[in-house]
């Protein structure tokens, strides 16, 4: 159809030509004697030209006429260079076969079943080797490759944590001693700081101007004045200056207050205490050590549930199996200053439900390491649960085993 309506286009062309060519001949009458002239002596040359034209023409319809004849006897697919190249090359043998037979066996074959059924196929029985990107599905519907995949998952997760940091901890070395700041006995200082003072100065401006005023002193009674401030002024903007400032400070001292800071009431100061937190350049697993060494139950407890309330413990729990050795072993403190300080619920919510085993094995790992006698009871809860797959079942039974081995 689409050869026919090309031969139609074609014809039309030529007459339209025609058809321009003879008003061209009949508005060269009426020119000038001059051009008539011009175009007798030309017009031999003009026919010539148009019936070379119409020859072509007629040439190329028969041609296209012919190959239209001809493209009717192929088959009409469309399958690409590729399959047709297949398709040409492949002879099949026709001989032998009987029509009426392989049609009776096709009828049977209907009848045989109303549905399509679903055939399974061991592979593993078949003695045929699994490919790659080829799965099987046996007859429970499950994916068997997919399996595989998830047990050599696991046993990589497995591996890779017997590898990381955490295992190489088992005990907390004393933290490292710092430099002291002075006490300073400038008066301007001294002034500020009795101005910080709440009791002593009602009017937030003043309270406002000795803040700027102790930001000059980086002493140790600064360092107090200010911590005061940013947790107990009723200004929180007074007191969100305050841990900007002692983080400006960048002092192993100025560690706790900025803790105890994010867990502030409110959310300007909680940020301003975050920030300041990472902020600061001194090693952070010994300021942890620092607050555990100091053997203060109240303390503790009081920077352990700061910890929690800001979500820096969440974070511990996820850093235990960080590949980084500083930053396991900060998380590892932490942990382990929250058991020192009885603050072990998070610990074992996360045992029970953490999706990552590794984190479990690492909290189970932290409390040997610790062996405090407090968190028995609920390793004891754990294990009658009965709740948690074989691994980590062996591994609080081997938790509870080593307080055992503590002598008495």
């Amino acid at each position: 159809m689409k050869v026919n309506s090309i031969i139609k286009q074609y014809f039309l062309w030529l007459l339209f030509v025609a058809c321009t060519f003879v008003v061209n001949v009949a508005a060269q009458q009426s020119l000038a004697e001059k051009e008539k002239e011009f175009v007798d002596g030309s017009g031999d040359r003009m026919w010539y030209t148009m019936g070379f034209v119409v020859v072509a023409g007629f040439a190329a319809a028969v041609f296209l006429w012919r190959r239209s004849r001809k493209g009717k006897n192929q088959p009409q697919y469309n399958y690409g260079s590729r399959y047709q190249d297949y398709y040409n090359n492949q002879s099949y043998d026709t001989e032998g076969v009987d029509a009426e037979k392989e049609l009776e066996w096709l009828r049977k074959a209907k009848k045989s079943g109303s549905g399509p059924s679903k055939v399974t196929f061991d592979m593993k029985k078949a003695g045929i080797p699994r490919k790659k990107g080829i799965t099987a599905t046996n007859s429970a519907g499950i994916d068997e490759s997919n399996l595989d995949t998830k047990i050599f998952q696991e046993k990589m997760r497995k591996l890779q944590y017997a590898q990381l940091p955490i295992n190489s901890f088992c005990e907390l070395v004393p933290s490292k001693k710092f430099e002291i700041l002075p006490i300073s006995d400038d008066e301007s200082l001294l002034n500020a700081i009795e101005q910080a003072n709440e009791e002593y100065e009602e009017d937030e401006s003043i309270r406002e101007l000795a803040v700027k005023i102790l930001s000059a002193f980086r002493t140790q009674n600064s360092i107090e004045a200010l911590s005061q401030i940013a947790l107990y002024d009723l200004s929180a903007n007074l007191r969100s200056k305050a841990v900007t400032t002692l983080t400006d400070f960048d002092h192993e001292s100025v560690f706790e207050p900025i803790l105890l800071a994010c867990a502030d009431p409110t959310r300007e100061v909680r940020a301003a205490a975050a920030r300041g937190l990472f902020r600061l350049n001194f090693d952070r697993a010994d300021a942890w050590k620092r607050i555990l060494e100091t053997d203060d139950e109240f303390r503790m407890r009081h920077a352990a549930r700061a910890a929690v309330e800001a979500g820096i413990v969440q974070k511990a729990f996820e850093r235990l199996v960080h590949d980084d050795l500083k930053i396991a072993y900060e998380a590892f403190v932490l942990v382990a200053m929250l058991i020192k300080a009885g603050e072990t619920e998070e610990i074992f919510s996360a045992i029970r439900e953490h999706r990552d085993e590794r984190v479990k094995f690492a909290l189970l790992h932290v409390l040997r390491s610790l062996k405090d006698e407090r968190s028995l009871d609920s390793l004891n809860e754990l294990r009658a649960g009965n709740q948690f797959p074989t691994d980590v079942m062996d591994r609080i039974t081997d938790t509870i085993k080593s307080f055992e081995q503590v002598p008495a």
